[in-house]
């Protein structure tokens, strides 16, 4: 949802010269209007709370704390969920946000649920032990249980996915994406990281993959050799200024070649931002 016009609206804000966020007000004007935006859904909703997906990362954590931030950490939810040993460190990283913050929360082991579901299909042709159809499932499990807890509890969820991911795709349809609200979901990588130096959310928390520690992906700024500042720009100046390829490598001085694999990259994961197609003329 976008309020546009509204006071809890994210358009307007002063940006630096590539037309990100980043600059101390429009991180000051951030740090009132999201939480503003969540107060204003949950009334608008009649809804008692907000929960809110912690996997160790820097967005789950700056959006459990403008969570709280809005309306209380007596009714923010904080779950976290992982599935493998590998993900104990982050889990309990997750957890010490979440007792940082004074806000519920509860650990849910994956692995038996997944274990269970992989069982209930291995008779079939699906690939159960394929490494890209195990993580999209366990990124379904997340968004199911988050989102029976909020059913449970008259809640709402929060989506911590940021702009970059959104246009890159590398969020499991139906998974990360899934959520009453995308609090990011105008914000760029590099701009939620500043916010989140802005509130003084620690620089460790920082870890470099495509998304969160707990969801694995492919990472643009690997495969495309471009860091995570140039990789924003790249996509602000493209797709929400609506420049030419040759307009954008001229003004950041980059290879036009670049911008146009990127510009692939988008176009091949669309169909994750879009809705699911129907054969009628309805459009809605």
């Amino acid at each position: 949802m976008t309020v546009t016009g509204s006071d809890t609206s994210v358009e307007g804000l002063p940006r630096d010269s590539d037309g990100l966020a980043t600059t101390d007000e429009a991180l000051t004007t951030l740090r009132e209007r999201l939480p503003a935006f969540l107060e204003e859904l949950v009334a608008d909703a009649s809804a008692d709370g907000l929960v809110v997906r912690l996997d160790g990362s820097v967005e789950t954590t700056v959006a459990a704390t403008l969570a709280v931030d809005a309306i209380g950490e007596e009714r923010v939810t904080g779950l976290v969920m992982p599935a493998f040993i590998s993900h104990e460190a982050i889990a309990r990283n997750a957890e010490a946000v979440a007792e940082s913050l004074g806000i519920d929360h509860s650990r849910l082991q994956l692995q038996p649920v997944l274990a269970a579901v992989q069982e209930a299909v291995g008779e079939s042709d699906g690939p159960v032990d394929d490494v890209v159809a195990t993580n999209n499932m366990l990124s379904r499990l997340r968004m199911a249980c988050t989102y029976y807890v909020a059913n449970t509890s008259n809640a709402l969820v929060v989506g911590p996915i940021d702009r970059t991911r959104y246009l890159l795709g590398s969020a499991t349809k139906y998974g990360e994406t899934a959520a009453d609200c995308l609090l990011f979901g105008d914000l760029y990588r590099t701009e939620v990281r500043a916010l989140a130096r802005h509130i003084g959310i620690p620089e460790d928390l920082a870890v470099e993959t495509a998304g969160s520690p707990l969801y694995a992906g492919q990472s643009a700024t690997e495969q495309l050799d471009v860091s995570p500042e140039t990789l924003d720009r790249i996509l602000r100046l493209r797709f929400d200024e609506g420049s030419e390829t040759a307009t954008v490598a001229d003004r950041l001085g980059i290879d036009e070649a670049l911008v146009d694999r990127l510009n692939e990259w988008c176009t091949r994961t669309r169909h994750k931002r879009q809705r699911p197609p129907t054969p009628g003329a309805y459009r809605c």
